[in-house]
């Protein structure tokens, strides 16, 4: 795999965008184009990793100054000041185990300090766990800064509840994680 860059995603990539999504929806939520376009309209970075033509994944961030509504987001809002927001990540799985989302992230992170920007954060699910993230996010330098329960659904359900009375079938628990650049 020679031919690998990292560019400004567009309007074309949207399609793609939520193919590659859908694969992950497990660790994700799920969108559609419009879902996207809007994602793009308000993001501060918002690129596509391309493998020999295809591309292979994407990388969207939200700054601090978006008018993003998300539980997620709100968090780090009220705990940081200056710092670039990671909303997903997806590559696809034929590409995954190859270092290419630390390609992804050294662009962001290379971007983020031309930007000022000194923290990148993100969160990944604890409940149902995510190990691969975890570990990924570990090793570039991710620590945790805390954790939030947020409610999968509205809708009632019958759950069984672990000893904090929060349900694993109706909520999820995320770490909330951050990259302090200064260091790197």
């Amino acid at each position: 795999m020679s031919d690998i860059y990292v560019r400004d995603a567009t309007e074309h990539d949207f399609e793609r965008v939520v193919e590659l999504n859908l694969a992950e929806v497990a660790h994700t939520s799920a969108m559609n184009q419009d879902d996207v376009a809007k994602l793009h309209s308000l993001s501060a970075y918002h690129r596509v990793l391309v493998v020999e033509g295809t591309v292979a994944g994407f990388l969207l961030v939200m700054g601090p100054n978006s008018h993003y509504i998300n539980e997620n987001y709100a968090w780090f809002k009220n705990h940081l000041a200056n710092y670039m927001y990671i909303d997903r990540i997806v590559l696809d799985a034929r590409y995954q185990g190859r270092q290419l989302g630390t390609v992804l992230y050294q662009d962001l992170f290379t971007w983020s300090k031309a930007q000022g920007v000194n923290h990148v954060v993100c969160e990944y699910n604890l409940v149902p766990p995510n190990p691969p993230s975890a570990k990924f996010h570990q090793r570039l330098g991710f620590k945790e800064l805390g954790y939030q329960w947020l409610l999968l659904n509205k809708s009632p359900s019958v759950a069984v509840f672990d000893h904090a009375g929060v349900s694993a079938r109706t909520h999820k628990k995320v770490s909330m994680q951050c990259c302090d650049l200064s260091h790197t």
